[in-house]
């Protein structure tokens, strides 16, 4: 990796070490977040509750807010139209709960991944129209759903769309995309869709909700109700798991609401919802703190599983169920796909991986892969495994009778969203974000897709340009690697997109002891610095590439993480290895 230590403005390093009294690394490392005011800092450090975002602050909420209201009032049918991932399954469950809560006639519908695919169908909306239906409430989709939005008002159905995907809908100025305009919906939900009364700080705080947080506004101006209110506040949990899962960036409002929803997470299973303690339950995350990683590596899999081999809507029941008996029954089925899924998973890695490794890789911009045999509700994570081993954009296309289901994902520099756009007339639909997008096409232009998107990251990037980098925020001194400042550290929590870890670089240290571990995945070590101060660390999956470079009395710089490691009932602070040069 390449390398480099973040900016920071000096002079206001020391305003909030003079005005804050935050120890000099602290203050750098909020800095280094553009946190530069003392009352910023104090602000990001407590999130309060009572700082968010009123829910007027979107241009369609009153008119939304008020027909939902007008339907729970003449009891008239209200579906929840929500996405089969963790994000839209979670809103779902947000706006499905307070509106039966409110007394509404609520019903909910995600479609099938494999049989239905993403977004609003013509098919679904006719059938609810049929049924008596009166108000659709998307979740977390819905925003380039021109020609559904038609049939929905053809059938009698006010539809409302909250989403947060991009969309040409939306964003109109796309280079080459012709104008269009936002569906002719009831209201539209979206963060870059705001009422003329917002405020520039409102645009830079909304504008990473996910579907799970744009539920969350709805509900919030449904309920209307302070936002600290326990009514409100009881689905901070829900819109955590979606926020996370979706990888929206921990700043602005996500970071208040993934903050109190982390705390609501760990409470005793006996305080959570029945869904949720049962999956903990399952996931073996019962006597210790939920954090962003629990989060993404061991609950939301579990929720996402059924939506990727299944229906979603196990995952929906779990997480609305108020039967402790059902929530477990439901949540043990989710496990049991959820091992399902990794074998799967496995299996197409194996297959693309190889692939890739048969690839003329230098002269190679994206890597586009397809099969016939690939599930498409599993290739969307393969596609990020293989941009993490190979550093390259990544498509991957399950083909079934001629067409083919692709998920993608990109590079930090490359927005895959105009990428893709730059390739629309090869495909029959796209969407989604800068990192992650879904496409559908014929299998016979997968071969220029291919061609075409490879070339254009290659025109971008330049063959010498895929170079992984690493910011470090502070170089430090083992002797300032104190408990009090791990605490410290601990404040600027939780760590996710848009506020990683605080990574700390150090050089001129000793490896006084090194040993494989984890079937020779991981590799333990003991560093000592000039100062004679050591400690414990651990470079996770780096085992075999470490351990052929380094011996007992090398010295290195490093890149790490300071972590409180316990163990035995012994607490201490251990170094997770980002990165690691050989100085001799």
């Amino acid at each position: 990796m390449k390398w480099i230590l973040a900016d920071h403005d000096a002079g206001a390093v020391s305003r909030l070490v003079e005005q804050a009294h935050f120890h000099p690394l602290i203050a750098r490392l909020m800095v280094v977040r553009g946190i530069t005011e003392a009352g910023d800092a104090k602000s990001f450090l407590s999130s309060e509750l009572s700082s968010l975002t009123g829910p007027g602050a979107f241009r369609d909420m009153d008119r939304a807010v008020n027909r939902i209201r007008q339907a729970v009032a003449d009891r008239e049918k209200i579906i929840i139209y929500g996405d089969y991932d963790v994000d839209g399954v979670t809103g779902s469950a947000i706006l499905f709960l307070a509106l039966r809560e409110m007394g509404g006639d609520v019903g909910s519908y995600i479609p099938d991944r494999i049989t239905e695919g993403y977004g609003l169908n013509g098919t679904a909306l006719r059938a609810m129209a049929s049924r008596g239906v009166k108000v659709v409430i998307t979740v977390d989709c819905g925003i380039s759903a021109i020609e559904e939005a038609k049939i929905a008002r053809d059938g009698g159905i006010d539809l409302i769309i909250t989403d947060h995907h991009e969309s040409r809908a939306v964003h109109s100025d796309v280079e080459g995309a012709p104008p269009t305009v936002l569906p002719d919906a009831l209201a539209v939900l979206h963060p870059g869709l705001l009422s003329d009364g917002a405020s520039s700080d409102d645009r830079e705080r909304l504008e990473g909700l996910t579907g799970a947080g744009m539920a969350f506004k709805l509900a919030q101006g449904l309920l209307d109700v302070p936002a600290g209110d326990e009514r409100l506040a009881r689905y901070l949990d829900l819109v955590t798991l979606g926020t996370v899962a979706d990888m929206g960036k921990i700043t602005g409002e996500n970071r208040v609401l993934v903050k109190h929803g982390l705390d609501m997470l760990s409470s005793d299973l006996s305080s959570l919802r029945p869904g949720l303690a049962a999956l903990r339950q399952v996931a073996g995350s019962t006597d210790r703190r939920v954090t962003v990683g629990t989060v993404g590596f061991s609950l939301a899999p579990r929720i996402n599983a059924s939506g990727r081999l299944e229906k979603a809507d196990t995952a929906f029941r779990l997480l609305t169920s108020a039967n402790h008996e059902e929530a477990r029954t439901l949540a043990a089925a989710l496990d049991t796909v959820n091992r399902e899924r990794q074998a799967v998973e496995e299996r197409i890695w194996q297959e693309a991986r190889t692939a890739c490794l048969q690839a003329d890789i230098p002269n190679t911009g994206a890597f586009v892969l397809s099969s016939d045999e690939w599930h498409p509700g599993v290739i969307g994570i393969v596609a990020s495994r293989i941009v993490e081993e190979f550093y390259r954009p990544t498509v991957l296309i399950a083909v079934k009778d001629g067409t083919g289901k692709g998920s993608a994902r990109s590079i930090p520099g490359f927005d895959l969203y105009q990428g893709l756009t730059r390739c629309s007339d090869l495909l029959l639909g796209y969407g989604g974000h800068k990192y992650a997008a879904g496409l559908s096409m014929e299998a016979d232009r997968i071969a220029v897709l291919r061609d075409r998107l490879s070339r254009i990251v290659l025109d971008q990037f330049g063959s010498d340009g895929f170079v992984r980098t690493i910011t470090i925020d502070a170089p430090v001194s083992f002797d300032e690697l104190t408990f009090d400042l791990l605490r410290n550290i601990e404040q600027i929590a939780p760590f996710g997109q848009g506020n990683p870890e605080p990574r700390l670089g150090a050089k001129g240290l000793e490896v006084t002891s090194l040993r494989p571990v984890g079937n020779n995945k991981h590799l333990k070590m003991r560093l000592r610095q000039q100062n004679g101060l050591y400690f414990d660390a651990i470079a996770y999956n780096k085992g075999e590439t470490l351990a052929d470079r380094l011996r007992c009395g090398s010295r290195i710089a490093a890149v790490f993480v300071p972590r409180f490691n316990t163990w035995n009932g012994n607490t201490n602070i251990e170094l997770e290895i980002k990165d690691i040069k050989v100085e001799r």
